[in-house]
Formats: structure tokens, C-alpha cells, sequence
């Protein structure tokens, strides 16, 4: 008894120091394990938590840095919380084990807003306390239950100049035409992007999307599968593009931006019907920090100082109207809903995508197959 309860005081010291910085990350975790209380309830909550800090589960890369610079330092500096990362990727299935088991070890999730009306509905994820968190500050249609959007990324296309010269494709019917414009094409592999692409390229019109059709959808994206490779990340879908692979190829909406400039032009991106998505904060049932840290945390990304960070980090366009207001000029044309850009995009609809992603996607790798 004497053991386990020096233990447990070791590991409420460890919190202490961990929290002022004095202990790294490993050698917190490792005392916690060696006390037998991997993630404990030391202090008041689990020893995470009890080390004051948020944890937001990212994707790594770049986006670890600018969520850093742009929400973690004002954060830290409004409540002396500090922020770490998990970039190992939430993907849905990880955070329903991770709740699932009763080891939450992640307060915040970078993910989509597909995600909150998944798992909202299947109960891994805190509503959103809209006391503390700004409807106002997003757009209004992506303000759920279970997740708040933050910033918005998009799906779009480029192509090369030098191929098409004076007669260049302006949208997605352009870029499912192997007649008029001939040549290998990319997609993103996990659907998303694609069948909205697909349907406007067979004439349906933005506005009447959703519901998605997928079976008219796929007959459109498997009419020019043997032209088409496909891509599942960012480096992918550069690679394809830059390297000759593809003479059209659909992007993220920032990525595109960063190959049209370090090619001086040579690659053009079409914003004309591209896909808006929006990206989201989700909070995992109970999560280490407490419900009152993490939505100050999501409230303070909220501002438009962390968003437009974000924007000039990441190219990540806000969703706070009054810091879309406030993009420049000269940025206004990668900002996917700028004034600029707004008439001709397309709102993604994460309801639909919330209830049906896994059939669709199931379906179309089934198709492209």
C-alpha cells in the first residue's frame, strides 16, 4: 500500500513538473507507467490533465507547426495551458477504440465535419458548448452539434499550360472530357471530392447535389478509369501533377496554390466549382482536459488573429466572416469562400457525408477497382 501510494505521489509530481516544462513528454508517461496508472487520475483528472496542457490530435507536418504558432501561442499566453500534439492521425476508427476503451488520451481532434455527425451519432464525441464556443464565428451552416468548423480546405484541379495553350478547361466537365482534352487524369482516392466533381461534370448543378447520386456519380468516373490514377495525400497528388504524371489533376486548394507559384505558372489551378470542406474541431468523450479547457481553446481558435495565422501558414481558409473579410487582395484568389470565390464554389454538405460516407466510399473503391 505504502508502494502504490509513493507511486502515486511520484507520478502527481511528475504531472507538476511535466506541466512547468521541467519534464519531458517520454519521461512523464514512462513515471505514470511505472506507477502502474499509464494515463491516472492524479491531481484533479487524468494525469495528462492534471498537468494542465490540451492535446490536439493532428496530422503532423507543417500543420503541427501552424496550429502551434497560430492558436497554441495565444492559447497558452490567455490561460497558461500549454498545447501538445498527437500527429499520429484521428481517423474515426482510432477514436472510437480510444473511447471505446476508456483511455482518452486526446482533448481536441483536427478532423472533418463529416466526423462530428459520425461519431456524434454513435456517441464517442462532447457536444459543443455553444456558451463558450461562437456560432457566429463560422459559417453558418457548419456550426453542429458535435463539431464546429474552423477552417475550410478544398478540392479543385490543375492542369498544364503548356498542354492546352489559348483553350485551357475551365471546370469539371472540362476535366472529364478525354475528347476534347485528352490525357491522364488524377483523383483523391477516398471518394470525397470526386462525386461531387463527377455529377457537376454530368450537369448537375451545385445547388442540387445533395443528395449525392452515386450510382450516376461512378457511371461518370468509371467512364474514364483507364485514364485516371489516383492519390491519397497531399505529396501524391503534387508528385502526379508536377512530374508529367497527369495532365489534369485534382488538389487540395492549398497545395495548389504552392505548385503554381514554384512552377512560376506553368501548372493553373480551376477554382470554378471547387468542393469547399470543411475542417473541424471535434472533442472526444471524455477528454483529459475537461470540457471547459478544451472549448476555450476552440473559442480561441476561433479568432480572427489564429485563423488568418492558419490561412497564411497552412493556406487553410478561415471560416470566421469577419477574418474572411479581412484576406488581402493579392491572397483573395486561394481563399476558397473570398468574395473573389464564393459564387462559384461548392459548399460541402458533412451531414450527407456524415450519414453516408462509408457506403459511398465503399461503393467507389469498389468502382474504381
Amino acid at each position: 500500500m505504502h508502494d502504490k501510494q509513493f507511486m502515486r505521489e511520484t507520478a502527481v509530481e511528475a504531472a507538476h513538473a511535466f506541466r512547468a516544462g521541467r519534464l519531458g513528454r517520454r519521461s512523464f508517461l514512462a513515471i505514470c507507467g511505472l506507477a502502474g496508472v499509464t494515463l491516472p487520475s492524479v491531481l484533479a483528472g487524468r494525469a495528462e490533465a492534471a498537468a494542465g496542457e490540451i492535446i490536439l490530435w493532428n496530422w503532423g507536418g507543417q500543420s503541427e507547426e501552424c496550429h502551434g504558432s497560430a492558436i497554441g501561442v495565444p492559447f497558452t499566453a490567455e490561460t497558461g495551458m500549454p498545447l501538445r500534439f498527437d500527429t499520429s492521425g484521428p481517423l474515426q476508427g482510432k477514436i472510437k477504440e480510444m473511447v471505446d476503451s476508456g483511455n482518452v488520451t486526446a482533448d481536441v481532434c483536427d478532423g472533418d465535419l463529416f466526423d462530428a455527425v459520425a461519431l456524434g451519432a454513435s456517441g464517442h464525441l462532447e457536444p459543443i458548448d455553444y456558451s463558450v464556443v461562437s456560432k457566429e464565428k463560422t459559417l453558418p451552416e457548419y456550426a453542429l452539434e458535435f463539431g464546429v468548423s474552423i477552417i475550410l480546405y478544398g478540392y479543385a484541379f490543375m492542369y498544364d499550360t503548356e498542354a492546352w495553350g489559348e483553350n485551357p478547361p475551365r471546370d469539371w466537365a472540362d476535366f472529364f472530357d478525354l475528347e476534347k482534352f485528352p490525357g491522364q487524369r488524377s483523383l483523391y482516392k477516398w471518394a470525397n471530392g470526386a462525386l461531387e466533381a463527377a455529377l457537376m461534370a454530368d450537369g448537375v448543378a451545385p445547388e442540387a447535389l445533395y443528395p449525392l447520386d452515386i450510382d450516376r456519380a461512378l457511371t461518370r468516373i468509371t467512364a474514364i478509369r483507364d485514364n485516371t490514377i489516383y492519390w491519397g495525400s497531399g505529396s501524391e497528388a503534387h508528385d502526379m501533377i508536377v512530374n508529367g504524371e497527369v495532365s489534369m489533376g485534382m488538389v487540395w486548394q492549398n497545395r495548389g496554390r504552392a505548385i503554381e507559384e514554384r512552377t512560376n505558372g506553368r501548372y493553373r489551378m480551376v477554382m470554378n466549382q471547387a468542393i469547399a470542406m470543411p475542417g473541424a474541431y471535434i472533442v472526444p468523450k471524455g477528454n483529459p482536459g475537461g470540457r471547459e479547457a478544451v472549448m476555450k481553446f476552440i473559442a480561441v481558435s476561433q479568432s480572427v488573429e489564429a485563423q488568418l495565422g492558419l490561412f497564411s501558414c497552412l493556406g487553410m481558409t478561415p471560416t470566421n466572416p469577419e477574418a474572411i473579410a479581412r484576406i488581402t487582395p493579392g491572397d483573395a484568389p486561394w481563399a476558397i469562400t473570398s468574395a473573389e470565390n464564393r459564387p462559384r464554389i461548392v459548399l460541402n454538405d458533412p451531414v450527407w457525408w456524415g450519414q453516408n460516407g462509408d457506403a459511398a466510399v465503399n461503393a467507389f473503391l469498389e468502382a474504381i477497382s
